[in-house]
């Protein structure tokens, strides 16, 4: 059996850090000189983890590496209480045949604040047998526990962790709901929130292209006068109109749209039923929020940004080579005013990159 064991290592992420810096830089540096760059801590930074089962007469957990299903000990790069919550699932599921019966996969979220949730992952039917197992686990570990099945979701307490955000001397709490994409290493998105903050104008309008269940729409709603903010998942519009009650947010409009869509609204290519309730005419184009996904936009979006002429873009970004040709594409109605580098996968290739681009001006 092959056992990993995730271990911190400051040499190795140094070399790592480094070597994502320079390819960040080797593209950036011809454009501006105002970078930015912000390192994560080196272990028990990520607050999420998806694994696979492996039942005997004990339950061990899996990932793969290389092909390879590997078991696993610890994680040190997630957060200390993931593999708190891994070590007490072998203890008390070992003996419960209705909980580790056709169970194939575990996904962990925790938040800062100590919350946790469960969602265990099977290819048979749940029954009362697995609720009542289910409740003693919960209050054993002490987090929530989902069952999900083919058409099947119980829920033994609730189905989302609180997430409190640092920006500036502010706070921000998001709900992540199980389900829903939502970051995996708050510290850096700590950081990327702040560092979107430093675009405060409060006179301006902003358009927020997948928007998801909302960690940015509540910072944008706190620093440009009006919001509006489209996304196509229906679980992460629900989420999201839940964090903007919790949050006491009114400048905000939402509709469930992908952002082809949404620029196509814009661009009055289509009229859309699920827009009604905004009055576009009254949207100005101060800026576009990107955060696409590792793709990127596609060519059509990309032409329909640059005929809707905003003055600003923000852009996030997760797909290094995407975003690349993205702003190659952009810039010939756009010049970059500031980058920076964001860490938030150590250990990894993955560059999460920010980008502020400013609409050129024609004489």
């Amino acid at each position: 059996m092959t056992v990993l064991t995730l271990n911190k290592n400051e040499d190795l992420y140094a070399l790592q850090l480094k070597r994502k810096r320079d390819l960040f830089l080797s593209f950036f540096s011809e454009f501006t000189k105002d970078l930015d760059y912000f390192s994560s801590p080196i272990s028990n930074f990520r607050t999420r983890a998806e694994l696979g089962v492996h039942v005997n007469d004990s339950i061990n957990f899996t990932m793969v590496k290389n092909n390879k299903k590997i078991f696993i000990n610890t994680l040190e790069i997630c957060d200390e209480k993931i593999n708190n919550i891994i070590n007490l699932l072998k203890k008390y599921v070992t003996d419960k045949e209705s909980i580790k019966e056709k169970l194939f996969q575990a996904e962990i979220q925790v938040a800062r604040n100590g919350e946790g949730m469960v969602s265990l992952i099977y290819h048979k039917s749940l029954d009362t047998n697995w609720i009542e197992d289910a409740q003693n686990l919960s209050s054993k570990i002490g987090v929530s526990i989902i069952g999900r099945s083919k058409k099947q979701k119980l829920v033994i307490g609730k189905d989302f962790v609180t997430e409190t955000y640092k920006v500036k001397d502010q706070t921000i709490e998001i709900d992540l709901y199980e389900q829903c994409f939502s970051q995996t290493n708050p510290y850096i998105c700590d950081q990327m929130l702040s560092w979107v903050h430093e675009r405060e104008d409060p006179s301006s309008h902003v358009t927020e292209l997948h928007c998801g269940i909302g960690t940015f729409t509540a910072l944008l709603s706190n620093i440009f006068s009006k919001v509006l903010a489209t996304e196509n998942s229906r679980p992460s519009i629900k989420a999201l109109k839940k964090n903007l009650e919790n949050n006491f947010i009114t400048n905000v409009q939402f509709a469930r749209m992908s952002g082809l869509e949404t620029l196509e609204a814009l661009n009055k290519v289509r009229v859309f039923n699920r827009l009604k309730h905004v009055n576009l005419k009254s949207l100005k184009k101060d800026v576009l929020f990107l955060d696409p996904p590792k793709s990127g936009l596609d060519s059509l979006s990309l032409d329909l940004i640059k005929q809707l002429n905003f003055k600003e873009i923000i852009y996030l970004s997760c797909g290094f080579p995407s975003l690349k040709s993205n702003i190659n594409n952009l810039l010939s109605d756009y010049y970059i005013e500031k980058a920076a580098f964001f860490d938030q996968f150590p250990f990894t290739d993955h560059l999460e990159t920010g980008v502020i681009l400013k609409k050129r001006v024609t004489t």
